[in-house]
């Protein structure tokens, strides 16, 4: 993806003139013709999520009077949750009590055994230590925009957890990191998290879009440059990877208002934009 040139790392250096994000956002999926719309023609109207292993039927079995019973499979229960004793060697490391943050996982770099490998990891970034009310009888709005709540301890911090060594450190990145800010959103892709929006200090976060390229042993911030309008600054909302190509941002709240709108960004398209989708059928109601 283009970023500013300021924080272009060495290795991203586009020598025609522009200025480019590292793979893997940059690499083309197999299939060009893959578009956002496509639908899983197998489901039809009314599909089940569940997979097709899950509706398929149990194995007969004897009730012991030689009548063969045939039971359908249901959902698997959940695991269940486990206190791990994470490794802390010093207080900055541990990210501490807080709300509002992301927590990302992302998958390691080059293989096991070989030089520059890094393992697989947790990004945490953001989140507030600190809430402040801000009701209408505490007289006029913050800068928030009525937004309900004001951040006062929203960060920007970012910590990693080591899944293979169960170890929290806090890293400090290259380049230029986003404002502080929390219920935002993040997503992995590749080895890379892609932050936006979210809400700080100040109020609401701007229409930003952000890059954490963690490729190298020690990451760097990126701002991304997309064209047009996007879903604007918003917090509460959520944005996944879908089919290892599109950023999909979906509702959240604007300061005034809950939000049920859909956004699309197609991360092997360029010049970068956003574009706002109309959903066929009836979509859920706005929420955060």
């Amino acid at each position: 993806m283009d970023v500013d040139s300021s924080m272009m790392p060495e290795t991203g250096q586009n020598h025609s003139g522009g200025s480019q994000l590292p793979a893997p956002m940059e690499r083309e999926p197999q299939q060009q013709n893959q578009q956002l719309e496509n639908q899983d023609s197998s489901s039809g109207p009314g599909g089940s999520l569940s997979s097709p292993a899950q509706q398929q039927a149990v194995p007969a079995a004897s009730d012991g009077q030689g009548q063969a019973q045939t039971t359908v499979a249901g959902p698997r229960c959940a695991p269940p949750y486990s206190v791990v004793n994470a490794i802390i060697e010093k207080k900055e490391d541990g990210p501490g009590p807080r709300c509002g943050h992301t927590l990302t996982a992302v998958a390691a770099v080059g293989e096991e055994g070989t030089p520059g490998y890094i393992g697989p990891r947790l990004i945490l970034f953001g989140g507030a230590t600190a809430l402040e009310g801000n009701s209408a009888a505490s007289g006029t709005p913050s800068s928030a925009g009525s937004a309900g709540i004001r951040l006062a301890g929203a960060t920007a911090d970012v910590h990693c957890y080591d899944v293979l060594t169960n170890k929290w450190s806090r890293i400090t990145p290259f380049g230029e990191p986003p404002t502080p800010r929390a219920a935002h959103v993040a997503t992995a892709v590749g080895t890379m998290v892609v932050i936006q929006g979210g809400i700080g200090p100040a109020g609401l976060s701007a229409e930003d879009l952000h890059v954490l390229d963690l490729t190298q042993p020690r990451p760097r911030w990126h701002r991304v440059v997309v064209q047009g309008p996007g879903p604007g600054p918003r917090y509460g909302h959520v944005m996944a990877l879908v089919g290892q190509r599109f950023l999909m941002a979906i509702g959240g709240n604007d300061g005034k208002r809950p939000l049920a709108d859909v956004w699309a960004l197609d991360t092997a398209a360029k010049p970068y934009e956003w574009r706002k989708l109309e959903p066929e059928g009836e979509g859920p109601p706005p929420c955060m």
